[in-house]
């Protein structure tokens, strides 16, 4: 399995090569602010690490995933005609415009086109396969696709693919500059780094990045499928992509990462997972759950079955509690010690209630229907899981 991984600076580089052995396969993604939407790397940073990965004969490749309107595209054209393109196996590229380029200007360089943000269906794969020949040498995918989905790029394209195992989950993109206002002034700089809440919605925590490139809104919760990469390297699936440039994650994990994908290791510690400011999600990974909702709606594992019926999970805080709608009269006379679950996937699940708080936080001894409650958290459990009294 090769390890597609960032590197912002000389002192990460020197980092990296510290950390790496000989069982590791990899590849190095330099990028800079002119033509990366999220690297603060300068020109001559860029230019610096490029000397030092030729050095020591490092497989480097250039990121270009800005999107651009004309002016600014014809700009990031000039950067592109300035560097020493010879150096990198090959050029990450997005932008169509871009792409079109390289393709023209350089017909000698590789491409790893990234397809994240459109062309998720097979016929659009193909036509990118078709259009760019053997200059192609890897299609970066979408997260949004499930692992059924995967599986049958996989084996219907020519071409090798790579997805994203590790990072931030991009939501929202618009070039407009949508911070600034806010600051004032005196405050103002070339990257501004936010936090989000929806109006819509209780949730918050939504990362915001601005900088010349536009504005950036971030998922609340990180991708990681670092516990599937057995699987997927079985689909034929022989890149992953970890992306270590936000909350400290360069030094954080470096050194785990490495020994997991040169097999020194077989799983992530907990430990190290505990460490990420954020809960970590398989995404779509596991299935597409826009799809399944409907099918959950016609759920019978979901419809109440019998007397002993509690109620219905209404929201999960992983790691922490859930939360219970009582829709009966079960818990009229005193808190039952544990409850029995059947989530809509149909797995069954016991739990044990040493505590049962009202959505304030304060202990009850017993509940009516229609409240709504807390319970501990248990592995597994999602929204629409049904709760029923445990029978002896």
């Amino acid at each position: 399995m090769k390890l597609m991984t960032y590197i912002e600076s000389a002192a990460e580089l020197e980092t990296f090569l510290k950390y790496k052995n000989a069982e590791l396969d990899y590849e190095l993604i330099l990028g800079c602010d002119a033509l990366s939407r999220y690297s603060k790397t300068t020109i001559d940073e860029l230019l610096t690490l490029v000397n030092l990965a030729v050095k020591d004969n490092l497989p480097v490749v250039l990121e270009w995933d800005a999107l651009y309107q004309e002016e600014r595209f014809q700009k990031a054209k000039a950067v592109i005609d300035h560097l020493p393109l010879h150096d990198f196996k090959a050029i990450r590229v997005q932008d169509p415009g871009a792409i079109h380029y390289i393709k023209t200007q350089f017909p000698w360089m590789k491409m790893q086109v990234i397809l994240e943000n459109g062309n998720h269906n097979l016929e659009g794969l193909k036509k990118w396969e078709e259009y760019l020949g053997d200059q192609c040498e890897r299609l970066v995918l979408s997260n949004e696709l499930s692992k059924e989905m995967l599986k049958d790029y996989a084996r219907e394209l020519k071409t090798p693919i790579e997805i994203q195992a590790f990072g931030r989950i991009l939501l929202f993109y618009s070039p407009r500059l949508l911070l600034s206002p806010l600051e004032k002034e005196q405050m103002r700089k070339s990257t501004i780094e936010a936090s989000g809440s929806s109006e819509e919605s209780p949730h918050t925590g939504f990362p915001l990045i601005e900088n010349q490139h536009g504005t950036f809104m971030f998922n609340v919760k990180d991708l990681s499928l670092l516990d599937h990469l057995k699987e997927i390297e079985e689909m034929s699936i022989h890149c992953l992509r970890v992306d270590m440039r936000f909350d400290n994650c360069f030094s954080n994990y470096l050194n785990a990462m490495i020994d997991l994908f040169s097999g020194k290791i077989t799983e992530i510690s907990p430990e190290v997972k505990k460490l990420h400011p954020r809960p970590l999600i398989k995404g779509f990974y596991n299935i597409n759950k826009t799809d399944v909702l409907f099918t959950k709606l016609k759920n019978k594992r979901t419809q109440r079955q019998d007397q002993n019926y509690v109620g219905e999970i209404v929201d999960v805080e992983r790691d922490q509690q859930l939360a219970l709608l009582i829709k009966t009269e079960a818990f009229k006379e005193g808190v039952a010690s544990s409850v029995f679950m059947i989530t809509p996937e149909g797995k069954e699940k016991t739990l044990s209630l040493p505590w049962v708080k009202m959505s304030t936080g304060e202990s009850i001894n017993s509940a009516g229907k229609n409240d709504l409650v807390l319970i501990p958290y248990i592995n597994g459990v999602t929204v629409k899981t049904q709760v029923y009294l445990t029978i002896p």
